[in-house]
Order: C-alpha cells, then sequence, then structure tokens
C-alpha cells in the first residue's frame, strides 16, 4: 500500500508530461497546420497576384501595341496628307507659274507689238520729215541759200550742209557749215569761228585785183617764219586753185598762211590744234565757195 501511495505521485507526474505532451505536439501540429496554410494562402495571393500582373502586363503590352497602331495608322494618315498638300502646293506652284510665264508672254507679245507699231510710226514720221527736209533743202538749194559741202577728213568723205553768207565788211558771199559762226573781225578783215573750239578760226582779208601777188606771196612766208623760224614749211597741195601756202607749228598750234590769186584774190590765216581737232579741211571747202557779190 505504501508502496502503491509512492507510485501514485509518479504516475499522476507522468500524466501530466504526457498530456503536456500530447497538448504540445498537437500545439506543434496546429502551428504547423496554420503555417502550412498560411503559406499557401500566400502562395496562391503570390500567385494570384502575379497572374494579375501579366494580365495587367498583357493589357498593358496590347494597349500599348494599339496605341502604336493608332499612332502609325496617325502617322500614314499625315504621310498622306503632307504627300498630298505637298503635291497639291507644287501643282498650285507649277501653275501659278505657268499663269504667270502665259502672261509674261502675252505682256511680251503685247510689248513687242507696241514697239513694232512706234517703230513703223517713228520711220515713217522720220520719212516724211526727212522728205519735207530734202524739199526744203531742195527749194534752198535751187535759190542758192543752201549748199551740200563735200570734203576729204581723216581719209573720210564728209558731206554737211551750209548755208550762203554775205559779207557786209568786204563785198563777197560764203557758204558757211552749220558747226561754224560768221563774223567781221575789223575793217576787210572777217573770221570763221568754230562752235567746237573757239580758239580755232579761219581769217579772210580780200585782196585788190591789182595786187602785187609776188610781194604778197613774201608776205605770207614772212608770217609763218615769224610764228616760228625753226619749224615752218611751205605746202606742196592744199586744195586750192592758184593758192600758195606755208605752214607753222608752235607747240600745239598749227598756223596756216595762204594766198590765193586768180580772179577773187585773197589772203587767209587759219588756226587749228596740231591734232587736227576741229580738222582744218572744213575751212577749205568754205574758202572754196568765196565769190564777190554780185
Amino acid at each position: 500500500m505504501k508502496m502503491l501511495h509512492k507510485l501514485l505521485p509518479i504516475v499522476f507526474a507522468l500524466m501530466l508530461v504526457l498530456a503536456g505532451c500530447g497538448t504540445s505536439s498537437n500545439s506543434s501540429s496546429s502551428d504547423e497546420n496554420t503555417t502550412d496554410e498560411n503559406q499557401s494562402t500566400e502562395t496562391a495571393k503570390q500567385n494570384d497576384e502575379s497572374a494579375q500582373d501579366d494580365a495587367t502586363k498583357e493589357e498593358n503590352k496590347q494597349q500599348t501595341s494599339d496605341e502604336e497602331s493608332t499612332n502609325n495608322e496617325e502617322s500614314a494618315k499625315q504621310e498622306v496628307n503632307d504627300d498630298s498638300q505637298a503635291e497639291s502646293t507644287v501643282s498650285d506652284k507649277e501653275e501659278a507659274s505657268t499663269e504667270d510665264e502665259n502672261a509674261e508672254e502675252e505682256s511680251k507679245g503685247s510689248v513687242e507689238k507696241e514697239n513694232t507699231e512706234e517703230t513703223a510710226k517713228q520711220t515713217q514720221d522720220e520719212k516724211q520729215a526727212q522728205e519735207v527736209q530734202d524739199e526744203n533743202q531742195a527749194e534752198e538749194e535751187s535759190n542758192g541759200t543752201q549748199k551740200t559741202l563735200t570734203y576729204e577728213n581723216n581719209g573720210q568723205s564728209v558731206s554737211e550742209k551750209a548755208t550762203l553768207t554775205s559779207s557786209d565788211n568786204q563785198g563777197y558771199n560764203v557758204y558757211l557749215l552749220d558747226g561754224f559762226t560768221f563774223s567781221a573781225e575789223e575793217p576787210r578783215k572777217d573770221v570763221i569761228t568754230s562752235k567746237q573750239n573757239s580758239d580755232s578760226f579761219m581769217r579772210i582779208e580780200m585782196l585788190e585785183k591789182n595786187a602785187d601777188m609776188a610781194a604778197e606771196e613774201e608776205n605770207v612766208k614772212a608770217l609763218a617764219q615769224a610764228v616760228n623760224p625753226d619749224n615752218f614749211k611751205k605746202d606742196e597741195n592744199i586744195g586750192l586753185a592758184n593758192a600758195v601756202s606755208y605752214t607753222a607749228v608752235l607747240g600745239e598750234d598749227e598756223t596756216r598762211f595762204i594766198l590765193v590769186k586768180g580772179n577773187t584774190p585773197m589772203k587767209l590765216s587759219i588756226f587749228t590744234k596740231k591734232d587736227g581737232n576741229p580738222a582744218i579741211a572744213p575751212y577749205l571747202a568754205m574758202a572754196k565757195t568765196i565769190a564777190a557779190a554780185k
């Protein structure tokens, strides 16, 4: 009995231990089950989230693809519109250019036509004016107031109109070219002066018919020698009949002294430039027309 009383606490203690072990085991098992359930739930949640992410990504991808497709379509449409607009602009420019060219051609044709008509009109007017001038000149030449003088100048033949001019100072007539003036210088001397150069002129001195021609010839030679004793000479032929001529050169000036014998004796002094501007030829052409007034 005593032995039984000693064993009872031990048995009771063992029962308590066993009961604790069972509780611990159940708790552990429950914890494990809870952990497993939590892990399963977490895994499922993660799988759901992954699936949702994948679905979202796929949706986003599809949306991006749709947007890119839409953008590409809009870009393609824009390019087509731009090309159409560019073609339209080019077409408009070409049409405008064609219209401008046509307008320019029409304007050019109109201007050419006007120029042709104007030229024809001017030609006709010039022709009529020339006819009138020729008629007036013919009439003037018929009554002796106009005359055409022809002379050689630098190897070329020159024809110019001259007007009959009378000298009240010495009683003679001369045909005066348009580029010159006539005036009385002093008693028994007149001058014909170039309008181009007033330093160029011809002095005219009429002589008596019974004048001593030998003495007058010596006089024109002495005049040339007095201008420049180192540079004067006798001229061979000056185109005047019954004439003796001497020329003296001093610097840029050239002076010619001429004695004309015959029915209208005279002495001429012609002053020109060495370079021949104006030339001596027009003076000689006018000198040929000098004649005693009737």
